[in-house]
């Protein structure tokens, strides 16, 4: 069970990698996000993948560890 938990955090780790440094062709693909435009300002798409993707790692972290 301890080697499934830690499989998924190495690859939610890749995954937010590449999130991360792909976000640029994540938000032409998807289109942009008018919510996160509002409330997180101009540029909002790209720091809503930014953030889902550090909430993507810290919660296989926190399922990790419990």
């Amino acid at each position: 069970m301890v080697i499934i938990k830690v499989l998924v955090l190495i690859i939610s780790f890749f995954l937010a990698i590449l999130m991360i440094y792909y976000r640029e062709k994540l938000v032409r693909m998807v289109g942009k996000n008018q919510l996160a435009e509002r409330y997180l300002g101009s540029g909002g798409s790209y720091t809503f993948w930014i953030l889902l993707a550090i909430f993507m790692v810290f919660f296989a972290a926190t399922w990790l560890f419990m």
